[in-house]
Formats: C-alpha cells, structure tokens, sequence
C-alpha cells in the first residue's frame, strides 16, 4: 500500500469512529431539553436497570465498602460480590480515581467509548477476507447497525458493549493463529488465551458461555487450519492437555459436568422453557423475546436491501472462501439465535451482518474496476453503495431517542426511600427496581436483574396481587426473614417435596396469621424438619419476629408492566399459569357531576357515563362494576348493578385507570389508587400518587 493510500485509510477509520461516537452521545441533546425524563439533578441517568448493578459495585470500591457478601442483594440469602470486581466496575472505578468524574456521567459516557473497540476486530477480520476496502466498509457498519447503537450508547451502562467485541476479537486471534506459518502464531494464540481471561473478568456473570464463545473459534483454528510440524504439534497440544488437566485439578473435575449444566441451563432461560414449578421469567423479559423478521432488519439495518446484502455476503464468503469461512462459525451461530430465542443476540448480526456488507462492497467494487476505467467514477460509485446501504440505519440512529429506564421521578422516590427508611430496612419493590433502589437507596431488596428466578419472582410479585393484605404482610417478612434456601424449600421437603402442597400452605398459613393457621400446621401432616417438629416450632418458623424494618414500594412503573408481574404473583404451580389482567392507565383525567374524560398514552379518548356505568375507549364501549374516586379527604365509591364488568379507579389530579376486577382488588391498586389500608398491616410513609409510594411493613409474629 502507497502512503497515500494508507493516510486515506487512517482517515476513514478515525471518521467512521468520530461518527460513530457523535451517534452514541447526541442523545445527550434531547435529554438536556427534558430533563424531567433524563436528569437527575443535572445529572444523568442510566438507559439499563442492570447498568445501576455495576455502578454500584464501582462506587464500593470507591468508598471502600466492597465486601465479599453482598449484604443488600437476594435477601436474607445475600449472593457473594465477584472476585475480582467485574471489569465494567473496575474501569469506572479507575476513571473515576484519575478524573473525578461523578458516577452518573461514567454511567453515561463510558459505554459510548467502550462500544467503538468493536471496529478494531472487524476492520482486522475484514482485512483478512477482503483487505483495506473490506475492512473498513465491515467496521463501518458494524458501529452503525442500530440495536448494537442502542446497548453500546449514551447511558447503558451494561457487559453488552463489548461482549460484541470480545467475541469478534476471538475470531481475530483465531484467524492470526491459523493463518501464520511460523513461530509468531503462538504470539496470536497467548493473544487468544489473554483476550479469553478478559472476556471472562468482563462477562463475570456467565464464564461458561463467554468460554464457549472465546474458546471455539480457536478450536475450530487448531482442528481445520493448524498444520504444524509433528515435533511442534505434539508440544504445543501436550501443552494444552497438561493445562486443561491442570485447570480440572484446580476446579474440580467436576468443572465439565457443572459448565454443561450451566450452558444447558442458560438455554432454557433464552427459549424460555418451563422446567419445575415455577415459570421460566425469560418470557417476561422484552430482551427475550424473538423477534419478527421485519423486526430483526428494522433493529439491525432498517433497509431490507442492506439487510438482505449482509446474507447474501456471507453466504458468497462461504461459496468464495469454503474453510477459510469457518472462522466465522461463533458469529454466525450467535446471530441465529436472535431468530429463534430472543432480540438480545441482535447485537451480534452487526458485526455478521458487516462483514458480508462488506464482502458485497469489495465485490462490486472488483467489477467495477473490470467495468469501468475511471477510477474516479469508480470510487464515487463505491461510495454511493455504501451510502445507499448505509443511509436508513444512520438516519433511524439519529431520529431515535433512548431514553433511561428509571425516571426522574422514581429515583426521587428511591432517594425519598433512603432518607425515611432505617438504614438496616429492606425495601420491597418489584425486581425491575432491585439495582436501581440499592444504587439510589443504598437499602436491601430481595429481588434484581441477576436473581429473579422464576420462584423468586413469583413470591416477589404476590403482596402485590393478593387481595389479602394480612398474607401480602406477612409474606414479606418471612420471606426476608427465611429466605429460599432456608425458608420455602423447608416446607417444600416437609411436604414430601411437593412443591404445589408447599406452595399453597405457606400461602394459606402466612394468610390466616399465627392464631388461625395453629390448626392448619397441625392438619397439614408436615414431616419434621431439624428444629423443627411441633406444631409451635412451625408457627415461629412462618411467623418470625420482624428484625429488619420492610417498606413496600409501588410506583407508576408497576401499572405499565401489571401484565408479567400480577401473571407471576398469580402463579399456580399445579397449573403452570398465571393470570393477566387488564389495566389501562389514563392521564388528563377530568371528573364531571355525570361524566369523566381522559386520554391513554397513545392518544386514546376515554369518557365514562357515571349514571350508567359505561365506559367508551375509543369506539369500544365495556359495562363498568364499580367506580372508585379518590379524594383528598375521602373515598368515593360508587356500584353498578352487574355481575361482571370493569373497575374505574380516579385519582383527583389527572389519573386514572380502568381495569379488570382481579387487579382492582388487590393489594397493589388498594394501596396505590384508592388508599385504602388496613392499619394492621401497612402504614403510609410517603404518598405521591401516581408517581411512587413507601409503605411501612407490619407483620404478626409468633407469641407463644
């Protein structure tokens, strides 16, 4: 390459990722101009719950108070932090030591910084396949492909950003091992070796999969393109035997059993199995589901003619390439899975979808050169395939808003929890809000983004959908008490290890309250536990004296996500179903002697005849059961002469909702809409409906 040629290649790679990171921050424009949607106290706020994770473990090791349990997470069976902090953590933190730099704003700016190192392993394997052309054409897309744009941007604060790029830097490795001929490949394979020690420190929370993700493109390298000398062979792979060996002694041997396990294990979650009792909470997760071809080409190129130029691109590779192509064979793989499992793998069809772009563009670009003889017309219409292909991911980059998952307002509401909650308290709030309340809050939860297994999330969800409120207290303190480990699986075994039977005696035991429940332990023929053998001894079991202060947190993110959390908090695990209601939520709400009026989110006109009882949605009119209104001062209630129907439940003030019975009566709505308590049980600590409350926890012990 002349040097022209090579400042003219330096100067596209430093403007394709100029450009790259402009698209990453310029949502930082439209957050300033709301910043009741984005800021808290000037300062920003994260796009990912499980980003508020990280964050926190960042400014532990800033303060000095990370310890090898985490006290505040999974109560009372508190997980163990990772050893070492994870690299996402580590980086904060080491940034934040030299700069300054408050927390929120790394939270923010970092990972639009750490999502541009994708190019430098593509543009590397693009070279290989194509060369300069090839390699800058792939790394260009693969910055630019949308949904990789959307978790490598502005405020997620997340292992998404380059989980992408040390998968694709495996390939690299694998490509530089296989394809050098002399003694430096074993340069590339200790390249490999590091770059798979990193992967695992950066993808702390599933080392088997990061493994079979770092590890098998260098095994496909060692079985398909290593043909070394047998002397040099026979070192090399003894080497690897005796590390492997070694690594088994260190582990276990054990440790192949137990990573089978766990990739076996992480497959369920993605495709959303149901094994066991409990639902598999995959389904509930947006990320999890599979998305829609139309939706895959939106979320990656948004133009079917690019999207469509990637496939074929890969596929000519194949045709053009044959073994050399199996290189690719991880990439690949992971970026079929987003059709078949769930849309969070779609950030791994950027850099697969790229590099056949750029396969496509390095051809076109040879015919041209057969076809045309001015190498000016030439390259002008290189650029305008590239523009044309480029174009609607750019403009789709640019137009969009990603706007953070916790607003301002519930992070005041998480603040508010921090100043008028013990600091020893434990706030019960549904999982989503489990990182983000221990970040905001610096108070213990029982559920987050890395614990919610299906049982755990199902005992999260049921003080909230329970029309009992002696069972939704109750509940809670045993649970945060007890646990999963020492509480729910003890019943589970002293029923013989049915987990139905279980399940439904600690639902009917905590919801009839130690006086009652003394002759449901008795008749339940519980098989004796250590400690645990009267019928006294069970009743202190299910009713223990409340050591730690529990706060219930509702809040408006729970009436948009009612129909996974009341499903879950439903739960039968005899029938494997829950139920989903219907709630709709309505703002402008305007109360009339006859008649109310409100809009929904999406502009949907709502007006209730009062006397009559009917609700027009649109041009859907339902029958009404019930209409509550709630006052400052006073709760007005009004029936309709109806054996089913819908609940409309006011808040003076502009919201309110119209929604199915089984959702009207529960916990959640009494608390949250109507006010409506039972002082026994729960106490108002901060009420600003619809935006959050903090309700004070009171449950019935055992006194003998």
């Amino acid at each position: 390459m002349d040097i022209n040629k090579r400042w003219i290649e330096i100067f596209f790679v430093i403007l394709v990722i100029a450009c790259a990171f402009f698209v990453r921050m310029e949502d930082i424009q439209d957050w300033k101009a709301k910043p009741d949607r984005a800021l808290y106290k000037g300062e920003p706020l994260l796009t990912t719950f499980d980003g508020y994770y990280y964050l926190t473990l960042a400014r532990d090791l800033a303060q000095g108070t990370y310890r090898p349990i985490d006290e505040k997470r999974a109560v009372p069976d508190c997980p163990p932090r990772p050893e070492p902090p994870p690299l996402l953590s580590s980086i904060a933190f080491a940034v934040h030591q030299v700069t300054g730099i408050s927390f929120n704003w790394l939270g923010a700016v970092l990972p639009a910084v750490l999502g541009l190192a994708l190019f430098l392993p593509v543009y590397g394997i693009g070279r290989f396949y194509g060369g300069p052309l090839m390699a800058c054409v792939s790394g260009l897309f693969s910055l630019m492909s949308f949904y990789y744009v959307y978790r490598s941007s502005l405020g997620w604060f997340d292992t998404d950003c380059m989980n992408v790029t040390f998968a694709m830097a495996a390939v690299f490795f694998a490509i530089k091992f296989g394809e050098t001929r002399n003694k430096a490949r074993y340069l590339w394979f200790l390249g490999a070796i590091l770059n798979y020690l990193f992967f695992l420190w950066w993808w702390d929370q599933t080392p088997q999969v990061a493994s079979v993700i770092a590890l098998l493109p260098m095994a496909v390298s060692i079985v398909f393109f290593y043909r070394p000398e047998k002397r040099e062979g026979l070192i090399f792979l003894g080497g690897l035997a005796a590390a492997a060996i070694g690594v088994f002694f260190l582990k276990g041997m054990e440790l192949p059993v137990k990573s089978v396990q766990d990739v076996v294990n992480t497959y369920k979650y993605i495709s959303k199995e149901v094994s066991g009792a409990f639902p598999n909470i995959g389904v509930s997760i947006s990320e999890q589901a599979i998305p829609s071809l139309k939706e895959i080409i939106v979320k990656t190129t948004d133009s079917t003619l690019a999207f469509a130029t990637g496939i074929i691109g890969v596929l000519f590779l194949f045709y053009r390439m044959r073994t050399k192509a199996l290189y690719l064979a991880v990439p690949i793989l992971l970026s079929g899975l987003s059709f078949f499992f769930a849309k969070r793998f779609l950030i791994f069809l950027a850099p697969t979808l790229a590099i056949g772009i750029g396969c496509i563009v390095v051809e076109s670009f040879y015919f041209l050169k057969r076809t045309v003889k001015n190498q000016q017309v030439r390259w002008t219409l290189v650029a305008l395939i590239v523009a044309v292909l480029i174009y609607p991911s750019v403009n789709r980059d640019l137009n969009k808003t990603f706007w953070p998952k916790e607003p301002p307002f519930l992070v005041n509401g998480m603040v508010e929890a921090s100043l008028k909650t013990p600091e020893n308290s434990v706030v019960w709030a549904w999982w989503d809000h489990g990182y983000p309340m221990i970040y905001w809050a610096k108070r213990a939860t029982i559920n987050d983004g890395q614990v919610h297994g299906g049982e755990r999330s199902v005992f999260n969800g049921i003080p909230y959908t329970t029309k009992n409120e002696r069972l939704a207290a109750n509940l809670m303190n045993f649970f945060v008490q007890r646990g999963i480990n020492k509480g729910t699986h003890l019943v589970y075994k002293a029923c013989g290890g049915d987990i139905s039977k279980g399940f439904r005696l600690i639902k009917e035991v905590l919801g009839a309250g130690p006086v009652n429940a003394e002759r449901i332990i008795a008749s339940a023929g519980l098989k004796p536990q250590k400690g645990l053998v009267t019928v006294e001894d069970w009743l202190r079991f299910f009713f223990p004296k409340q050591t730690r202060p529990i706060y219930l947190f509702t809040d408006w993110r729970l009436t948009v996500t009612n129909y996974w959390w009341f499903w879950l908090g439903s739960w039968d695990p005899k029938t494997h179903d829950g139920i989903h209601p219907t709630y709709i939520a309505f703002y402008n709400t305007r109360v009339g002697k006859d008649v109310i009026t409100a809009t929904n989110s999406n502009g949907a006109g709502l007006r209730v005849d009062v006397k009559k009882g009917l609700a027009a949605v649109g041009q859907k009119v339902v029958s009404l059961k019930a209409l509550y209104i709630r006052y400052p001062d006073r709760l007005e209630k009004r029936t309709y002469s109806r054996e089913r129907g819908y609940n409309m439940e006011v808040i003076k003030g502009g919201y309110s909702a119209l929604m199915s019975e089984n959702i009207a009566e529960s916990v959640f709505n009494k608390l949250f809409l109507r006010h409506q308590f039972n002082k026994n049980y729960f106490s108002p600590v901060e009420l600003k409906t619809p935006l959050f409350q903090i309700w004070k926890v009171k449950a019935e012990t055992y006194e003998e």
